[in-house]
């Protein structure tokens, strides 16, 4: 039975009677593996409120501090997730506001 989600190999073609390819390899390697883009980043030098611009997609992770609110938002209105620390999935340009008296610890995590 033939499988049809495996990483391929350096032998393996990209589709059946066609030459094999070696340039698409780490790609799917990546992909098909979850091969994060690069590692986490710690986000120091915060001040309340603090608003975090996701620089692509990834997840926000809040945690530790004194945090009193945490808001979402992508067009500009930000709206309270009613959560004080936690792990919030971004997109591209979405926008955290985190509001706190003792500084948390905020870490960034490419996806």
């Amino acid at each position: 039975m033939t499988q049809y989600r495996q990483v391929p190999t350096f032998e393996q073609p990209l589709r059946t009677g066609e030459h094999t390819t070696t340039s698409w390899y780490r790609y799917f390697q990546a992909h098909d593996l979850g091969q994060p883009p690069s590692a986490e980043q710690a986000i120091t030098g915060l001040a309340s409120p603090f608003i975090y611009t996701a620089p692509h997609k990834g997840n926000l992770i809040v945690s530790g501090g004194t945090v009193s609110s945490i808001s979402y938002s992508r067009s500009g209105t930000f709206y309270s997730t009613g959560q004080t620390s936690g792990v919030f999935n971004l997109a591209l340009n979405d926008q955290l506001k985190i509001v706190f008296s003792v500084v948390p610890t905020v870490i960034f995590a490419p996806t």
